[in-house]
């Protein structure tokens, strides 16, 4: 082979590889004094035209990075034994400025004419290589960054569980530093266990190497710290494949949630149980029932229910105030559950209604720790500021066998026979019976819970007007707002027959609350048929039950209906029962002395049924005084019905306020209520009931 041949190979090898050949020579040991011969490929490197060339070292330098300057002309000093190696990377400069990687591998020998020292070798352009080698650094400096910045613990393990790598919230909650953790099983660093026994789980990383896929742990799990610290966790496992789809090792993502399981806990807990006395609610008392139910159907087991009602508690409430009853309260829960067995539960049902929950408990030994529990009450003295109560309980029992229906069934019997039990004279145990006669109306009253329920529902509720008539040619129009539900066979029912049993199961409110917004939504669709001042002088009179009365929040329920429909004031009246009025008497004047500061108005119904009806009459801020219909609808007969019409009207008009009739159904009875001098009457004699929704206000 020629040399020709030869030098030809060697540059398509030199080509193949993108490498070019130079050469360094150095005169008298001066480095920077030397010179460099390029071969074409290697003056492209640099990124010049590709030609051979023979260059300065110091012009050399100045297409390098100026930071390896110094470092590449260290490198080409001399070396003393005349016979090295060298290999190192350095930065150029193109003229286009862009920034290029070089490596250079050569040998160090002398001349043997001139005796010069020389570098002889290849310069290769591995700007890609490098390139990727920063990003390579970069994304793993980012990948770091990244996994010591987030709040999740991250663990990375082999195929086989080994421990290769945790970031900082990872050795913190395992109390593992990554050095430490290095090589280590995960099940020596990462044990969950269960939080409600301490039963240990199978490791998550572990499993998601067996199974080869993600695992995610329950939400009872629990981490144990290399101290023995218990933090509650939540995590996900999942495995690390390659390419081709091989598992090569596995990584856990997990963080505490202590806090938010607490709070979960806490809000379960709340959702579950009284807040005062820290039993269970009515509703988690209703679930236990039910799976006591169950279990009575399932296993034939029998239990026992027991509904407990404070007696004299209103007493302590009322001469010491709410603080004192809730105190009482404690007291008996802690009282009652000393004398309870392990397997009894406790709950409060309502403000000093109780429950107890038997299990396994025979009929004969349920009313005898009925009578326990009745007697341990009625021996208790709770004193209160030099106050010293008696407080007894009367409790209704029912047993929960095979042949029990229903949960609500049997509460609802529990709850008549303590009904039974305060009827009979309280402070007594009543075993529920079929058979109570007294049952009969307390049945009819619960029958009634679902139609009114139902009533809701269907919107079977309506509402009729029955106008007031002015006596003496004043006063504006006035009309009575009156309720009716229809029932399933499209008779109206009227109030009298579903009141009772809406007032003791605490419906009266959201029917009150119905009507007022009903009366309300039809004020506005009134005002926005015809113009202001058609309708400003019509006044329609609203009842309202003594429940309501008693609530506190229907002030700001009533204000937020004016605003919501934009409801003058001026065109309410509700109308209050005497007796109502009396045993609620420092909230009706509060609620009544509020309202009116706003224009509302307000009639006290029923007027004179009651011994001290004007002794009141004076605390009380009404306009309207509606006699009792008891003494209106005879008054054309009876003298001294009569007379007490004419009386009250009297008073009722030296007090600045304005008399109503009630029942006047016949014009004998309009004849004597006008002779008299009332101001309005009610009745058929002055107009009929007639559908809100087509009476024009």
């Amino acid at each position: 082979m020629t040399e020709r041949e030869k030098e030809l190979r060697l540059q398509l090898a030199l080509d193949a590889a993108g490498c070019a050949v130079w050469e360094v020579t150095i005169t008298d040991g001066e480095t920077l004094q030397g010179t460099i011969t390029w071969s074409g490929d290697g003056a492209a490197l640099l990124g010049l035209p590709p030609q051979p060339m023979v260059q300065a070292l110091r012009h050399f330098l100045e297409h390098v990075h100026v930071e390896d300057r110094d470092r590449i002309t260290q490198a080409l000093q001399p070396d003393a034994a005349g016979d090295a190696r060298q290999a190192f990377e350095f930065r150029v400069i193109w003229p286009d400025v862009t920034q290029h990687w070089l490596a250079v591998s050569a040998r160090q020998f002398r001349a043997p004419r001139t005796q010069q020292m020389q570098l002889l070798g290849i310069v290769r352009d591995i700007t890609a290589t490098k390139q990727a080698e920063l990003a390579l650094v970069a994304h793993k400096e980012m990948a770091e960054m990244t996994l010591g910045s987030i709040g999740d613990g991250v663990l990375t393990t082999d195929p086989h569980g080994i421990i290769q790598s945790m970031n900082r919230v990872a050795e913190q909650l395992t109390g593992w530093r990554n050095a430490d953790a290095t090589g280590v099983s995960v099940d020596n660093v990462f044990r969950i266990v269960d939080e409600l026994n301490d039963a240990a789980f199978e490791n998550p990383i572990l499993k998601c190497l067996r199974l080869e896929q993600t695992v995610t742990i329950s939400n009872r799990s629990v981490l144990i710290s290399r101290s023995g610290h218990h933090v509650a966790i939540e995590d996900t496992a999942a495995p690390i494949r390659d390419s081709a789809g091989r598992t090569r090792g596995a990584v856990i993502v997990f963080h505490d949630v202590s806090h938010e399981r607490r709070l979960r806990h806490e809000l379960s807990w709340q959702a579950s149980h009284d807040a005062l006395t820290g039993l269970i609610n009515r509703r988690e008392f209703e679930f236990q029932v039910a799976a006591a139910l169950a279990s009575a159907k399932a296993e034939l087991d029998t239990h026992a229910l027991l509904y407990l009602d404070l007696d004299q508690f209103k007493i302590v409430n009322d001469t010491c105030g709410h603080g004192a009853g809730d105190v009482l309260l404690q007291h008996l829960a802690d009282l009652l559950q000393s004398h309870m067995r392990d397997s009894d539960v406790l709950a409060r049902l309502g403000g000093d209604e109780l429950g107890v929950l038997l299990l396994n408990c025979p009929a004969r030994q349920a009313l005898s720790l009925a009578d326990k529990l009745r007697e341990a009450i009625k021996d208790y003295r709770f004193v209160w500021e030099q106050n010293t109560f008696e407080v007894g309980v009367s409790i209704g029992l029912v047993t929960i066998d095979e042949n029990s229906k229903s949960t609500s069934e049997l509460l609802s019997a529990a709850d008549q026979a303590c009904y039974v039990a305060k009827e009979q004279g309280r402070n007594r145990v009543h075993f529920y019976q079929e058979t109570d006669l007294v049952q009969a109306k307390r049945h009819g009253e619960i029958l009634w819970i679902s139609r009114l329920n139902d009533a809701f529902e269907k919107q079977r509720f309506q509402l009729f007007v029955q106008p007031i008539g002015s006596l003496n040619g004043g006063g504006g129009r006035h009309a009575e707002v009156l309720l009716r539900m229809q029932n399933d066979d499209d008779i109206l029912v009227l109030p009298g027959a579903f009141i009772p049993a809406a007032e003791r199961y605490d419906l009266m409110v959201s029917i009150d609350r119905w009507v007022i917004e009903t009366v309300c939504q039809y004020l506005m669709t009134q005002h926005e048929r015809a113009p202001p001042d058609i309708g400003a002088t019509t006044v329609l009179s609203i009842n309202l039950s003594g429940v309501s009365l008693n609530d506190d929040q229907l002030h700001d329920f009533i204000l937020e209906q004016f605003a919501r429909y934009k409801t003058p004031p001026s065109q309410i009246c509700f109308e209050i029962t005497e007796t109502a009025a009396i045993a609620n008497l420092n909230k009706a004047k509060l609620f009544m002395t509020r309202l009116q500061g706003l224009g509302v108005q307000f009639s006290l119904d029923d007027f004179g049924s009651g011994l001290s009806s004007f002794a009141y009459l004076k605390t009380l801020p009404v306009n309207f005084l509606k006699i009792d219909g008891l003494f209106v609808r005879d008054i054309a007969t009876n003298n001294i019905n009569r007379a007490m019409v004419s009386a009250i009207n009297e008073v009722g008009h030296v007090m600045g306020i304005k008399t109503v009739a009630e029942y006047v159904e016949t014009a004998e009875i309009l004849a004597a209520v006008r002779a008299i001098g009332i101001d309005f009457a009610q009745g058929y004699a002055i107009s009929p009931l007639q559908p809100l929704a087509s009476y024009t206000a």
